[in-house]
């Protein structure tokens, strides 16, 4: 419980700070004549959603561009053994790679 509640906290530090940063609010604290304290909140949500939605375009293209670098080229050295049908990746029952020695090849 007290690992959610830390997440949470974190969660509204992260955005505050994000958004003092990017201007998504402002707050502006006076002193009245009579001594009273006001204090007034700004939120931009024009800014916000726009910022957003740049963002979740450029995580997509970055997602997208390692797909492409991974079609593209080997994702594994060339003698990584490669796994037995029937789930052989998860139970850890591997082809040995072929030793050139024992079979004769160079």
């Amino acid at each position: 419980m007290r690992n959610l509640l830390a997440l949470v906290g974190a969660a509204v530090v992260g955005f505050a700070g994000v958004g003092w940063y990017m201007g998504w609010y402002t707050v502006k604290v006076a002193k009245s004549g009579d001594g009273t304290i006001q204090v007034q909140g700004n939120l931009d949500t024009n800014r916000v959603v726009q910022d957003a939605g740049e963002g979740a375009k450029r995580v997509g293209e970055l997602i997208g561009s390692q797909g492409e670098k991974k079609a593209d080229g080997p994702s594994s050295p060339a003698n990584t053994p490669a796994p037995k049908a029937g789930g052989g990746w998860l139970f850890g029952d591997w082809d040995a790679p072929a030793d050139p020695k024992a079979t004769g090849k160079r």
